[in-house]
């Protein structure tokens, strides 16, 4: 088995929740033993339309009055450190909305916080994101390279730097010179431009297992293609991270039924469940979507009126659902896991939407299944 593999835990980080409540999550992992990485990441809208978020479909609801009130994933990340300060962090987002000096100034100090165990997972951006907002998805790429290549300039520099890229221009820029501690950046997301300029500048790269790699011999063979491109660039595979976040729904055998009918797991599973909507005839079944569709450069929920929701859900077939999560026990969910271990995965991010399904007296119950498969993860060594 591949040694070495690392597993974060994500935090739902929400302003109904004192930002403080990051500290005993974060302890709470700390203290498991089995977990390397205090997860957030940067949104300001949730994949889920608003209407969705009802007690009907969610019991947070009581508590959590709407599915978009996110913190800042950074001010958790540091509660988080100060609570648990052994404990790594981990923090996605994307160079659409914080240029490169603003994110090598917040890495820096990501990685001082945590004596270099700290992990910053770049993208290019979600139109969500970005479109209502004021930003512009299209040019995400062209600053994700910005970011990965002007980054490492910054981090320790003598004296002020230039630099031309595609969008920023450095002149006589300098942050100071200190850099102690260095993050690991890994570039977010899929296609042959990003797996490229993660393979040239980036210290690792991540995506999400089903919605990208629905299977083991697909991952594996990104996995390869991206070796081979870093001994191309003169770089050793060995010390680059393969990353995964794992959209999964750990619940017991009499939980799952009701939780994949449930509509805001019919949203997941046919909005996100293959970002390649077309891979859905590969599996048998018609996508929603029409070609060239992808949720990260077509889906605005906050815009969706209630009729369209609903007759999204309405035509979701369960099947899709079903293969749009790795569902069961965390007994069960390891066999995936481990398949994609096997072909090539190092850095294991559990995300469960099981908790937004489940009974309130019962939240507990999440957390307690992400670190039992942590702790079957880590057996994986």
């Amino acid at each position: 088995m591949t040694a070495n593999l690392e597993v974060a835990v994500p935090f739902f980080a929400d302003r109904h929740l004192p930002p403080q409540a990051a500290g005993p999550f974060a302890q709470a992992l700390a203290q498991s033993g089995v977990v390397d990485f205090f997860q957030s990441w940067d949104q300001l809208t949730s994949w889920w339309p608003a209407c969705l978020w009802t007690e009907d479909t969610t019991p947070l609801a009581r508590v959590l009055r709407d599915c978009d009130s996110f913190q800042d994933a950074f001010i958790s990340a540091a509660f988080a450190s100060a609570a648990a300060p052994g404990l790594g962090l981990a923090v996605s987002t994307d160079a659409l909305r914080r240029g490169p000096a603003e994110l090598a100034q917040t890495a820096l100090t990501l990685a001082d916080a945590t004596q270099g165990h700290a992990v910053l997972m770049l993208g290019a951006g979600e139109i969500k994101q970005a479109k209502p907002f004021g930003y512009r998805r299209s040019e995400g790429l062209a600053r994700m390279e910005d970011a990965l290549r002007m980054m490492p300039m910054l981090y320790g520099a003598r004296e002020p730097v230039d630099f031309d890229g595609n969008v920023w221009k450095f002149r006589r820029a300098w942050i100071g010179g200190h850099a102690e501690h260095r993050p690991r950046v890994l570039a977010m997301g899929g296609g042959p431009k990003l797996i490229d300029m993660a393979a040239r500048y980036a210290d690792g790269f991540v995506s999400m297992m089903p919605f990208a790699f629905s299977t083991p011999e697909r991952y594996a063979e990104e996995v390869a293609t991206i070796r081979g491109l870093l001994e191309r660039y003169g770089r050793d595979p060995d010390q680059f991270t393969f990353g995964l976040w794992h959209c999964t729904i750990l619940a017991e055998p009499d939980e799952i039924d009701a939780m994949i009918d449930n509509p805001l797991s019919k949203w997941i599973g046919s909005v996100l469940g293959r970002f390649d909507q077309q891979a859905w005839r590969d599996e048998g079944l018609e996508p929603l979507f029409p070609e060239g569709w992808h949720y990260a450069l077509k889906l605005l929920p906050a815009q969706m009126s209630a009729a369209e929701v609903d007759d999204i859900i309405a035509r979701t077939p369960r099947a899709m659902v079903e293969k749009a999560f790795a569902s069961g026990t965390p007994a069960e969910v390891l066999k995936t896991v481990e398949a994609f271990t096997d072909a090539g995965a190092t850095f294991h991010s559990i995300i469960d939407f099981g908790p937004s399904m489940r009974p309130l007296e019962a939240a507990q119950t999440g957390l307690e299944h992400q670190l039992h498969l942590a702790r079957l993860i880590k057996g994986l060594r």
